[in-house]
């Protein structure tokens, strides 16, 4: 089962609602498949699962380099947002070390996931008011993450080069072991 969600928001507030909305969905396509009559994947699973995690590293990657600054500037307070990030860092690492074979990976997964949404959500409530009166240049910060995304949604699904260096990250955070 593939969902994908190609966002087409006219700024970062709708970049930031799309993005929470395309986790939302690929987390209900994620239910919908534990409820399915019959016997799902552990493949059909793990791909949901894969597809959630680039979305939380790709969203959290581009809120970090681009959206942190301006709001940064603009004197909007970072603590939701980087309480947020450490969240969806750790449900990251949670999910990578998780086998859908595991009876509780369903659980954990969904429960995982909906905390993420929730906080994500909270964060949005507090934090999106205040940006059309921040004097943020909302159409262009969004079309900048959008960008952001789309480079680094590219740098995924490019097959690797012999020519690209083995250690670089398409995210930007250094793998470990290559710090010099």
């Amino acid at each position: 089962m593939t969902v994908h969600v190609t966002p087409t928001p006219a700024d970062v507030i709708g970049v930031l609602l799309q993005n929470r909305s395309s986790v939302s969905q690929l987390l209900d396509a994620y239910a919908a498949l534990c409820e399915r009559v019959g016997d799902p994947t552990e493949a059909e699973k793990l791909a949901i699962v894969e597809r959630v995690s680039l979305e939380v590293t790709l969203n959290t990657q581009v809120e970090e380099e681009l959206l942190f600054p301006s709001l940064h500037v603009a004197g909007i307070d970072l603590a939701p947002f980087q309480a947020f990030h450490d969240t969806a860092w750790a449900l990251i690492a949670q999910l990578s070390m998780g086998d859908p074979g595991d009876l509780r990976f369903d659980t954990k997964v969904l429960a995982l996931g909906r905390d993420l949404v929730g906080r994500m959500q909270q964060v949005h409530d507090t934090t999106l008011p205040q940006l059309p009166p921040s004097g943020i240049d909302l159409g262009e910060l969004g079309q900048r993450m959008l960008a952001r995304k789309a480079h680094l949604m590219e740098a995924f699904d490019r097959p690797a080069e012999d020519d690209e260096d083995e250690d670089d990250d398409p995210v930007g955070r250094p793998m470990s072991g290559t710090l010099h």
